[in-house]
């Protein structure tokens, strides 16, 4: 009897590993299919605009400098999306590695990444901190997870309105940290918020990212054991919340 539950237990195990490969299977084939669209159309660009610098004495209508901007511009694109996809690989890959993380120093250490865009934008960042007791967590990960919500949050800022405005609030007891950060940008419509954290989802045509920093924010949170909601409203703002577990070390 015990012979035919060990059997039993080990076909279960070899038909979950069996389903888990498959999934994993279907995940990289289609993540390798949406980098390769992904990374075409901004190639395609620099090919364009390269040949239209190459010709740009038969065509005195048209501005070199404006061609090379063009050109800075689709090659900083590619940089953000070949950031992203690094990120992506690199929650897949490594372990999570617990240490003592002091949120304000964190926090600042983001926000001086985004300083130069804020400051160009007007953007008014308010901040508080409310943590009395050590936040043992993945660093690094912590970090991603506040620098993609953060430059979500610029990007989709309303500059039709007089105060663009980012709230960011972080509390840290022995249980758990929760972290809220509220913009009041033009917001996501109902019926794409659902589908925001999907791969390589974009859902507005403000959306001229990667597609993949929502996905890694919850990869991220799955492999913390926290947890992610979204509250929003379109022209009104939105607010991301997510919270992760304080792996607190005796």
């Amino acid at each position: 009897m015990v012979s035919e539950k060990v059997v039993v237990k080990s076909a279960v195990s070899n038909s979950v590993t069996g389903i888990e490969l498959g999934k994993a299977k279907g995940a990289i084939e289609q993540f390798i299919y949406s980098c390769s669209h992904t990374l075409r159309g901004p190639l395609k660009s620099i090919t364009g605009l390269v040949r239209l610098l190459k010709n740009v004495e038969a065509h005195p209508e048209l501005d070199p400098k404006f061609l090379v901007q063009s050109i800075e511009k689709t090659v900083e694109k590619m940089e953000v999306i070949l950031h992203d996809l690094e990120q992506f690989l690199s929650n897949s890959r490594q372990s999570i590695v617990t240490q003592s993380v002091e949120v304000n120093a964190s926090l600042k250490e983001v926000l001086d990444e985004f300083q130069t865009e804020v400051e160009h934008h007007g953007i008014k960042i308010s901040v508080a901190v409310d943590q009395y007791v050590p936040l043992y967590t993945d660093k690094n990960r912590f970090d991603t997870l506040l620098s993609q919500l953060i430059s979500n949050a610029i990007h989709f800022r309303d500059e039709g309105k007089n105060k663009m405005e980012i709230g960011i609030r972080i509390k840290v007891t022995p249980v758990i940290c929760t972290v809220h950060i509220e913009d009041n940008g033009i917001g996501i419509n109902e019926e794409v918020l659902p589908h925001i954290f999907q791969l390589f989802y974009r859902g507005s045509e403000r959306a001229t990212g990667s597609g993949v920093g929502l996905y890694i924010v919850k990869e991220i949170l799955n492999k913390m054991g926290g947890t992610i909601s979204t509250r929003s409203t379109e022209t009104i703002g939105t607010t991301f919340y997510f919270s992760i577990p304080n792996l607190c070390q005796e």
